[in-house]
């Protein structure tokens, strides 16, 4: 699945209790990096102004999958249910 919708991203995120981090991505707490902490609201401010999407694994199990990648926005692809073109702020 894919999204730029904020609120989806930051549920997602905290639902695995990551951080947003200023390498643009996620801090998790099982993974002992040295990443720089950054406020939701910039994070979402450099995913949009870099044209970013999120992209996920839906989890088949109980426990949820970590995996996702940020990635340019495909502005010819098509829209679906799933998938929200807009940004929402949260």
């Amino acid at each position: 699945m894919s999204t730029t919708d904020h609120m989806e991203i930051r549920r997602w995120a905290e639902s695995r209790e990551a951080a947003p981090v200023a390498q643009l991505g996620f801090d998790f707490p099982e993974y002992d990096d040295d990443l720089d902490p950054m406020a939701w609201d910039r994070w979402f401010e450099e995913f949009d102004a870099r044209g970013m999407e999120f992209v996920y694994q839906v989890s088949e199990t109980e426990r949820p999958t970590n995996f996702y990648q940020l990635r340019p926005r495909d502005p010819g692809r098509a829209l679906t249910a799933q998938d929200s073109r807009a940004p929402r702020s949260l």
